[in-house]
């Protein structure tokens, strides 16, 4: 499904060059569960995004069914995030003038889409605060609703950089359980981590460490 081949990234920091990635190779299968774990500044986050299509890497490739996806143009890569890939983040990047339910529809381009997010809030125990903005919702919350926001259009893959990172463990177990359920449905989930009971709920575990695979 994706095959991740010798990839490489680097940034230059105060005239000093800094390597995320160094040569980073490993496939995914589909249905797959992937932690990659490491400790800060290892490469995790930047991993995750440049599998995203979030960030270029300098040279290697990402390949989704067989295409790597940074020899598409400008549009397919779109196509492929948005068809394909959900993201959820630490910092939850909800539209702090939107409610809930507006939040989740931002996404949502098609009337069946839409007509799914009433369930999906029912089973995260938010369609009560459907109504609510952000700043009205608790940090728990707030997570369960970027969590709904990312998986609402369907996507194959699930990328989580650090989804319990500002929780508690209640909160935490929950998002980690939606998580569980995405994959059991056929979802595919690549989570970074430095949190070892949250890397427990994967199939399979990465470590980086200054870029590389260890």
């Amino acid at each position: 499904m994706l095959d991740i081949n010798n990839r490489t990234k680097t940034y230059i920091k105060h005239k000093n060059i800094f390597t995320a990635l160094d040569g980073v190779t490993f496939r995914v299968e589909k249905g797959e569960f992937i932690a990659v774990v490491g400790p800060s500044g290892s490469g995790k986050s930047t991993l995750l995004h440049t599998i995203g299509g979030l960030i270029r890497p300098d040279s290697g490739q990402v390949q989704y069914n067989g295409n790597d996806i940074y020899t598409l143009d400008h549009s397919a890569v779109n196509n492929y995030r948005s068809r394909h890939v959900g993201f959820v983040f630490q910092q939850f990047h909800l539209v702090p003038w939107l409610t809930v339910y507006e939040n989740i529809q931002l996404v949502c381009k098609t009337l069946s889409c839409r007509q799914t997010i009433g369930d999906h809030l029912d089973r995260c125990g938010l369609l009560p605060l459907k109504n609510k903005y952000p700043s009205e919702l608790s940090v728990g919350e707030k997570q369960r609703t970027a969590f709904v926001r990312a998986i609402i259009t369907k996507p194959e893959i699930l990328l989580a950089d650090e989804p319990t990172g500002n929780l508690d463990p209640q909160n935490a177990g929950m998002l980690m359980t939606m998580v569980g359920n995405f994959r059991k449905e056929g979802g595919t989930v690549i989570l970074v981590s430095h949190h070892p009971e949250t890397a427990g709920y994967a199939g399979k575990t990465i470590t980086l460490e200054s870029g590389k695979i260890v």
